[in-house]
């Protein structure tokens, strides 16, 4: 919505320049004896130039409609503005006073001045406010209401006057000298106030000066464009090309500055250099995460799902019948305690990588995270069988079951693990900016979750929905029924714990 009433705002501004003459004739042109001089003879280096500049401006112009990938509406009004400018210089060399020349020249320059600040700023990721537009802007203004005294004993004094704002101006630019182009910016605003200095001391014709400014204007307008587009484009190329691995080493960098500032005394300079590289690296992540969203799905989630369940959906996807396991680690937290966190952090690789191994043999199966000792599993909800999702999950819960007795602990005694499955409704979607992360929401996951906390270790309970499909799937599975477990925040409800065939032979025998 912001970029559509940016657009449109410019779009109207520019018109706005555009009626301008009409405008101006009547209540300017028409009134005031600096614009009732005779028509100016053709100065035909004036007219060449200007005929000149008017092709140049007619390729950019097309070549940033047709082949320029950047659609930034600050730089198209620049463009046209000035492109109108010059037109109107050509179609018009012999029919206006060389004042009213100079007049369209000001007019000129006060649409597009703010134009070119802003472009920088936003180039910088600073405002106009910071670089104390307002000084130019107001000396721009009253440099056009004060026109009518060109010709006057105080249009020295206006010059002068309007001279110390634009000094001001340049002057806090100055202290703006590390951001990029602000020597360019520098560089032309001190071009124009020396063009000023010429012609108040008269050393040059006025059709001379009037050259000058032509020239300079080309340069400003054209030199802008091209600097813009051509870091716009760069950025662009970034942007296309940043991938998942790109973000990670982005957020890599950026929590590496965070740490260094909170671990360091840091001076201005530096402070400045981190602000600096940090607003460098924000600028290449892309607006729209479509694409970084599809290969993280691809990666974390490889169940053949289709592109357009994400290009349609964009944010996330609702499904019906998916089921969620969710095991933990008894007395995982006793045991970080006692042990070092390299120990720990062994121990759960080697849990998570036999889990992963195990999941490989269950092609409608897939984990969706793992934190800490919890791991979290899912069915395919690509197929929305939820029959098989529903049997597969409790399969994959007693091979886990059976795995976990088998990898070695510090202390000699086996892991002991709770499991808790439920079947229902979910979202999935990624979730994050610099790290987006593929999540499984809603309340199936929160019961899911609860039946988990509320088993008895070495067990896997699961809810009234499972049960109802996997008595009929799975008849050699023992199911026992119990009333009235409590779930936190949910309230009391009835569940199944569950037994692997195998076991219940062993309990028999």
């Amino acid at each position: 919505m912001y970029i559509m009433n940016h657009m449109l705002g410019l779009f109207l501004y520019t018109l706005f320049y555009y009626q301008m003459n009409n405008m101006l004739k009547p209540c300017l042109y028409d009134k005031f004896d600096v614009f009732k001089e005779e028509p100016i003879v053709v100065y035909p280096l004036l007219y060449s130039t200007s005929l000149f500049i008017l092709y140049i401006f007619v390729m950019l112009n097309a070549n940033l409609i047709i082949f320029s990938k950047i659609r930034k509406p600050a730089l198209y009004a620049l463009s046209l503005i000035y492109l109108k400018y010059i037109i109107d210089n050509v179609i018009d060399t012999n029919a206006i006073v060389i004042l009213q020349y100079e007049f369209r020249r000001s007019i000129m320059w006060l649409f597009t001045t703010p134009l070119i600040l802003h472009l920088y700023c936003d180039m910088n990721n600073i405002t106009i406010m910071d670089i104390n537009a307002h000084y130019h802007i107001i000396s721009n203004f009253a440099h056009i209401l004060l026109f009518p005294f060109r010709k006057t004993y105080y249009n020295a004094y206006i010059i002068i006057s309007l001279s110390v704002l634009e000094g001001y101006f340049i002057y806090e630019l100055l202290h703006c000298k590390h951001h990029l182009y602000t020597t360019f910016i520098v560089f032309i605003w001190c071009l124009f106030s020396f063009i000023n200095i010429l012609e108040l001391i008269n050393i040059f014709d006025i059709y001379d000066i009037q050259m000058c400014y032509l020239m300079s204007d080309m340069v400003a307008k054209l030199t802008t464009i091209l600097i813009v587009n051509d870091y716009e484009e760069q950025t662009y190329f970034i942007k296309s090309n940043v991938d998942l691995q790109s973000i990670n080493l982005i957020t890599a960098i950026k929590k590496s500055i965070k740490h260094f500032e909170n671990s360091t005394n840091i001076t201005s300079k530096c402070q400045m250099v981190m602000n600096l590289i940090e607003n460098r690296l924000t600028s290449f992540i892309p607006s729209d995460k479509t694409t970084l969203k599809l290969e993280l799905l691809k990666k974390i989630l490889p169940l053949e799902l289709e592109d357009k369940y994400l290009t349609q959906t964009k944010e996330y996807k609702p499904y019906d019948f998916i089921c969620v396991l969710f095991t933990d680690i008894v007395s995982y937290t006793e045991m970080a305690k006692r042990y070092d966190a390299d120990i720990i952090y062994k121990l759960l690789n080697d849990v998570y990588t036999r889990f992963d191994d195990i999941i490989n043999k269950y092609e409608n199966l897939q984990k969706i995270e793992t934190i800490g000792d919890a791991y979290m599993v899912v069915s395919d909800i690509y197929t929305n069988d939820q029959r098989n999702n529903v049997k597969n999950t409790m399969l994959f819960a007693f091979d886990i079951l059976r795995e976990i007795k088998t990898i070695p602990t510090p202390d000699g005694v086996p892991l002991q693990l709770r499991i808790g499955i439920n079947l229902g409704k979910v979202v999935v979607g990624i979730l994050g900016v610099e790290i987006p992360r593929l999540c499984v929401i809603g309340n199936t996951v929160n019961v899911a979750n609860r039946l988990q906390t509320t088993t008895e270790p070495d067990t896997i309970q699961i809810s009234t929905h499972v049960y109802e499909i996997a008595k009929e799937k799975m008849e050699d599975v023992h199911f026992e029924e119990k009333k009235n477990v409590f779930l936190k925040n949910l309230g009391s409800r009835t569940t199944y714990i569950i037994s692997p065939p195998h076991q219940i032979n062993s309990n028999i025998i």
